[in-house]
């Protein structure tokens, strides 16, 4: 009787293991059948709604990184005249590439030089057409009887006489500009640049103006213009000794062109060819406003 009950449970645990095998199996069958495809099924559906993000982000890409490079270029550019106190204005765009090239190479000593004279070519040519120009913007329209004074004076070496007669109408343009258009005064926040060039930068009327005027709808050559622009006045032309332990005299040295120094008496060496053509290659840059704010509106 005992023997018999032993193999009857070993009979009935050799069918559990025979019935639990073909569960297992028919368990594998079904998930290849069934299961395996609902798998693949939810993931192709998943891949297919990933790829409905990943398209337009690659589609994005392309101009996201065209932009990176082309602001990238600017600031190449940009830096190869503020290294060398000057700036790339309207009338000069044909020496860009130029200008790059040798302060890449290492020549930015030899840059003010190569500007001087392409100004002064054939008798000035280029700067009197830059100068006239200007009649059409009505900023400066007031002022063209200064200006031409001005420009005979520096055709004929004396910048005693351009350089005090133009400095203070950078300002007085770039003011008029800011009151004309309510744009934020110098104690407002500006929003193209929050702060001003440099540790001692000062924030400038011209600051103020460009802060809204068409800075979106400038090109490439004329966004390096502004840019550099700025960045002399913010950190030479208009810094003030005030608030900085600093005399007048500190800025008096005959390669800064500082308007106060110069306009409060205190600059005697400031008549050098290059300080009076900085002074027009200024007003150049600001002629961009009255024609960009005339298209913004």
């Amino acid at each position: 009787m005992k023997q018999r009950s032993e193999e009857e449970l070993t009979r009935i645990q050799k069918t559990a293991e025979e019935t639990l095998q073909g569960i297992t199996k028919n368990l594998q069958v079904l998930q290849k059948q069934l299961i395996l495809p609902i798998f693949q099924s939810a993931i192709r559906a998943q891949i297919a709604a990933l790829s409905q993000w990943v398209e337009p982000m690659l589609r994005l890409q392309q101009p996201l990184l065209r932009l990176m490079e082309s602001e990238a270029k600017k600031r190449r550019v940009a830096k190869a005249f503020e290294e060398c106190d000057l700036w790339l204005a309207p009338s000069m765009m044909e020496l860009t590439d130029k200008v790059v090239q040798l302060y890449y190479e290492g020549k930015k000593q030899v840059i003010p030089s190569i500007i001087a004279r392409y100004y002064k070519r054939n008798n000035w040519a280029i700067l009197e057409k830059t100068a006239g120009s200007w009649k059409s913007n009505s900023f400066f329209r007031p002022r063209m009887v200064i200006i031409y004074d001005a420009l005979e004076a520096h055709i004929n070496g004396k910048y005693t006489l351009s350089v005090p007669a133009l400095l203070p109408h950078i300002e007085g343009i770039a003011r008029e500009i800011v009151e004309k258009y309510n744009l934020p005064k110098l104690d407002k926040p500006l929003i193209y640049r929050e702060n001003a060039y440099g540790e001692d930068g000062e924030k400038t009327y011209p600051s103020s103006v460009f802060a809204q005027v068409g800075i979106s709808d400038l090109s490439f050559e004329e966004w390096v213009a502004v840019e550099s622009l700025l960045y002399y006045l913010e950190r030479t032309m208009y810094l003030s000794p005030r608030g900085r332990g600093k005399k007048l005299e500190d800025f008096a040295t005959k390669d800064i062109l500082n308007r106060h120094s110069i306009l409060h008496g205190a600059h005697m060496k400031y008549a050098t060819s290059m300080n009076s053509l900085k002074c027009f290659l200024a007003l150049d840059v600001l002629s961009l406003i009255d024609d960009k704010k005339d298209k913004q509106d």
